[in-house]
């Protein structure tokens, strides 16, 4: 059998395998079509119309915990870009079946997964990408399995390259952030986020600063215009030139303690600020 196959047949398992809707997709589709049946999913998967190609889009999207399952088959294979077109045009030609499964009492429905489909999904698995000898080596102080597995699927969906003094940092956030199960995967996903928006002659350390203060100012600004609020309704202030601002206070403030626990392990410092933010 030749590699293409092999590949093909391992991506062709995944979808027998069949794919479970998470709570957000769920929410899309009662919300999108007013919480259809079974049925009524079905039919819009059988028919022709714009839904059918966004709802299969939506639905066999490689999310990180299907993209954990293939992770170590892709990280021992030598994959190329030629495969790549070789399983998509090979998968193309099977008419791939898959089975979708709700978590609620709708139970299973079968589907077929168009050409285009399949083909998005195999581009978003980011196959012929190579992890950095560096970051291999370094991943071995992340102590849980599954956290390891999913660093490696996260730094495979980057964006750009990392620069070498992004992957020192990383080699240094693994090192000395590896053995913290509870936090590792959110806080990997901020830094990732951070280095993407780098280069080599970021100051990491400033940027990540700069973002947890742009976070607090949000605060802020936000518990500022509570207070003009409590004070004056929404259609004077509105004539004031006041503009509105809407931020979730529990999600800034998660975000600011990443930002801490990331500079606190790997530069041994971070910026603190003296005011209060009062959470709901």
């Amino acid at each position: 059998m030749e590699k293409y196959q092999v590949i093909a047949d391992k991506i062709e398992g995944v979808f027998q395998d069949g794919f479970t809707l998470s709570g957000k997709i769920l929410h899309y589709i009662d919300s999108t079509f007013s919480d259809p049946s079974a049925e009524g999913i079905n039919a819009i998967l059988s028919g022709n119309g714009s839904e059918k190609e966004s709802l299969l889009r939506l639905i066999f999207s490689p999310d990180e915990s299907i993209q954990s399952l293939l992770e170590e088959f892709l990280e021992e294979t030598d994959i190329r870009k030629e495969d790549v077109n070789r399983v998509t045009g090979y998968l193309s030609a099977r008419k791939i079946q898959s089975k979708i499964f709700f978590p609620d009492e709708r139970g299973t429905i079968n589907a077929q997964v168009p050409p285009e489909i399949l083909g998005e999904f195999i581009d978003h698995l980011n196959m012929p990408a190579k992890l950095n000898d560096k970051l291999d080596e370094a991943l071995k102080y992340v102590s849980c399995d599954r956290s390891r597995t999913l660093a490696k699927v996260k730094i495979r969906n980057r964006r750009k390259e990392f620069t070498e003094k992004g992957i020192y940092f990383l080699c240094l956030f693994f090192e000395k952030m590896g053995s913290e199960e509870a936090s590792i995967d959110e806080c990997l996903e901020s830094a990732i986020g951070i280095l993407e928006d780098s280069d080599d002659r970021s100051d990491i350390y400033r940027m990540l600063s700069d973002k947890k203060a742009a976070y607090f100012q949000s605060l802020i600004n936000s518990e500022r215009f509570e207070e003009e609020l409590r004070k004056n309704n929404i259609e004077t202030l509105l004539l004031q030139g006041v503009r509105p601002v809407s931020i979730d206070k529990d999600t800034a403030v998660r975000k600011m303690k990443i930002i801490d626990r990331i500079c606190l392990a790997v530069f041994g410092k971070t910026a603190y600020y003296e005011k209060n933010i009062v959470v709901s």
